[in-house]
């Protein structure tokens, strides 16, 4: 071992003296050019990986400012009955949030100037789980106030003695004021209209009772009617109080018309098609349930800048004072106790927006003016049909914030509103396009994705015994002395036909057949790779690309390390034949070139990397703009990848190896007698 190392630091001296040769000012010019050569190649690689990865990094920041880690959409049928699912997925190891988003393409405009836009409705309670909307808002001094808040739409009671008053509820909101008594605050509930089916009727309930163990339930009785119609289940939070939750109306449902009774109370209703109910259900004294049955007028309007209020007073029936509602200045109503009205229209304001700052560039918008939506799918359900067909319907909505997702496609086109005010103006009822889902960890995208698969969607216990089953009678079948008749028996003039026969038949026995039916989900979950799977594919075929046409300079900056060692060995002729003469073996000999080659590499590499990422660092600092329109960002970035660059480094020094073994093989080829031949 200590020959080898010996053997070793001497080729690495003669090498070194080699390549700062003093004597000769050609060696000293051709190492310093492939030293340049290999150092080029290096630094063009690192720029453009680190732009290249800059890109990839850039593109998923900007695509995950604004797009959820996962969506959770429905494979058939609308998504109304979300609520549950919400909570199954909340529940699921690895999910952090979830939220609801609705999804809709309209026309939006600023006075003369128009654009096309996605608007997309969002829960602002949570939100904040999926999307870091607050740090995409620009924040307006001049305006004041948080921007993500003007999208709210619950109005303000205010109680001043027997006066109560209605302030800033949303245009096109349908708002019921229940005065509970008992010394409780009033409470503003936000409806949900829609028109019913032919033959049917829409019925939502809300439940103010103290205990809510049983639900309330339409159970039919004239026979007409089969199904048992539950309109607010037991409220489920989570690590909650469930003795006292908010109160909030049920989901509202569309059933057929008939006679049915009304749990928990044990009244009789009958309720008649194309018309809306409400039921509400409290505790008038302890023990003691009572129910309120609303018709809804269908002819109940409003116009521009104007809600729809009702009341409804709950008071004990002792009391005899009088209530008076007002609408901002104007009157609304005066209730006694257990009174209720209808619909009455008053003043509101306008439903805010979010636009991104590409959008409000290009309709000129600023923030407070009024732009107007319109769409032509709104009534798909043929409730908003006019005489020469669907009419499409417009809106207006006050701009309250900017926000920059620093994505061209999300900037340039994306506009977000309240969901209760984007399902308003669809006219759809409680219909959302999709669940949006944050995870825990990026790096565990694809467990998390299983997990929540295989919680949304169970294989039934059932199904695995009726299909094991199955599988016990067609093995039971294929074994049994009866399965050999069917086999065709071998044609000595085809016998490979007749045997491929015979495996197609023993196939399609073991064939799964509920293979279609067990793949059936009900629901697609897409990560957001997969959403964007177009843009990160070309991305990763033009980092190939360049990854390899800029090491193919690194491959020739090897070659005239070849090339200078070539001369090298011509040169140094006398040299190697007299240190052979000395006892120097051809190993030597190759070592000594091989060890020359890897010294000019790895100053070739060192070099240009230090001025790569010189170039990264000037690249970081000027903050090169881009077209957005083009790029899709609006800056050129760069991001070093560590890894990268070590196998950059591995390539450059495993090229550079392989390709001198050829001058070296040359220069362990010299035999003393050829090389004293030249010495003068």
């Amino acid at each position: 071992m200590p020959r080898r190392l010996r053997q070793l630091k001497l080729a690495a001296f003669i090498a070194l003296r080699i390549a700062r040769s003093k004597r000769s000012a050609t060696l000293s010019l051709v190492t310093l050019i492939s030293i340049v050569g290999i150092a080029c190649g290096v630094m063009a690689l690192t720029v453009v990986l680190a732009v290249t990865d800059g890109f990839q990094q850039a593109f998923q920041d900007r695509i995950l400012g604004i797009f959820p880690h996962l969506v959770v959409t429905r494979t058939s049928s609308a998504f109304r009955d979300y609520e549950d699912v919400l909570l199954t997925i909340r529940a699921t190891p690895g999910v952090v949030g979830a939220t609801p988003l609705t999804g809709d393409e309209m026309m939006v405009a600023n006075g003369p100037f128009r654009a096309g836009a996605t608007v997309q409705g969002i829960d602002l309670a949570s939100i904040g789980s999926v999307l870091d909307l607050d740090t995409l808002v620009r924040r307006d001094d001049a305006h004041g106030g948080d921007p993500l808040a003007g999208l709210g739409e619950d109005p303000e009671l205010v109680v001043d003695g027997d006066r109560r008053t209605l302030r800033a509820p949303v245009e096109g909101a349908s708002l019921t004021l229940i005065e509970p008594g008992g010394g409780r605050a009033p409470l503003v509930l936000i409806d949900e209209r829609t028109s019913p089916d032919a033959d049917h009727f829409r019925v939502k309930a809300l439940d103010l009772r103290a205990d809510r163990a049983r639900p309330i339930e339409l159970v039919p009785t004239d026979g007409a009617v089969k199904t048992v119609y539950e309109l607010a289940a037991p409220i489920r939070l989570d690590g909650g109080d469930l003795a006292a939750p908010a109160p909030r109306w049920g989901r509202e449902l569309e059933v057929p018309h008939g006679t049915f009774t009304l749990a928990p109370t044990g009244e009789s209703l009958r309720l008649h098609p194309e018309r809306a109910y409400s039921i509400v259900l409290w505790h008038a004294s302890p023990g003691e349930v009572r129910s309120l049955l609303m018709v809804e007028q269908p002819t109940a309007t409003f116009g521009e800048r104007q809600a729809l209020a009702r009341v409804v007073d709950l008071r004990p029936l002792g009391e005899t004072r009088p209530l008076a509602w007002h609408g901002r200045d104007a009157p609304l109503a005066t209730t006694r106790p257990g009174e209720f009205t209808g619909f009455t229209a008053v003043p509101a304001r306008l439903p805010g927006v979010l636009l991104g700052q590409t959008l409000a560039r290009k309709l000129e918008a600023e923030i407070g003016d009024e732009l107007t939506f319109v769409t032509p799918l709104r009534g798909l359900d043929n409730k908003m049909v006019g005489p020469f067909g669907m009419l499409p319907s417009s809106a207006r909505f006050t701009l309250v914030g900017v926000f920059e997702a620093g994505f061209h496609d999300h900037d340039s086109r994306l506009a977000l509103t309240n969901i209760a005010v984007a399902q308003r103006f669809m006219n759809r009822g409680k219909l959302v396009r999709s669940l949006a889902v944050r995870t825990a960890s990026l790096t565990a995208l694809d467990q998390t994705k299983a997990a929540l698969q295989r919680a949304l969607d169970p294989y039934p216990l059932e199904d695995l015994l009726q299909r094991a089953w199955e599988l016990d009678r067609k093995l039971t079948t294929l074994v049994g002395p009866d399965y050999d008749p069917r086999l065709s028996p071998p044609s000595p003039d085809a016998p490979f036909i007749s045997g491929l026969r015979n495996v197609m038949q023993t196939v399609n026995l073991m064939r799964f057949s509920g293979a279609e039916a067990a793949t059936q989900n009900r629901f697609q979950i897409f990560d957001w790779r997969e959403k964007n799977v177009n843009l990160f594919s070309a991305l990763e075929l033009q980092k190939i690309v360049l990854t390899i046409f800029f090491f193919i300079i690194i491959l020739v900056g090897s070659f005239v390390v070849v090339g200078s060692q070539t001369m090298i060995v011509h040169e140094k002729t006398p040299d190697i034949a007299i240190l052979k003469a000395m006892g120097g073996t051809s190993g030597l000999v190759r070592l000594v070139f091989t060890l020359q080659g890897l010294f000019v590499a790895v100053v070739g590499l060192i070099a240009g990397l230090a001025i790569g990422l010189g170039f990264v660092a000037i690249i970081e600092a000027v903050d090169y703009q881009l077209e957005a329109s083009i790029y899709l960002i609006d800056h050129l970035p760069a991001a070093v990848d560590v890894g990268e660059l070590t196998l950059v480094a591995l390539g450059t020094l495993t090229c550079t190896l392989l390709t001198t073994q050829i001058s070296a093989g040359r220069a362990a080829a010299k035999t003393p007698v050829t090389g004293l031949r030249q010495v003068d």
